[in-house]
């Protein structure tokens, strides 16, 4: 094989092993996006912050709703 095949061929392995590195990464990303986008990520996280927070807004939304019936009648 003269200089310039093997110049070839080595290159060739490279952006094979350029391109596999290159989908690993790709695959990667994939699943942080994935997480990072999916809400049961977080709660399950932080349950009991996100419990927290649900009762407080509930409790909110109830009060409002109450005192808007009491003004009303």
């Amino acid at each position: 094989m003269s200089g310039a095949a093997e110049q070839v061929a080595v290159l060739r392995g490279r952006v094979v092993e350029e391109e596999r590195a290159l989908a690993e990464a790709l695959d990667e990303l994939a699943v942080a996006t994935r997480r990072s986008v999916d809400p049961s990520h977080w709660i399950r996280e932080k349950p009991v912050l996100w419990m927290t927070g649900a009762v407080a807004v509930g409790w909110w939304v109830g009060s409002r709703t109450g005192r808007a019936r009491r003004v009303s009648s």
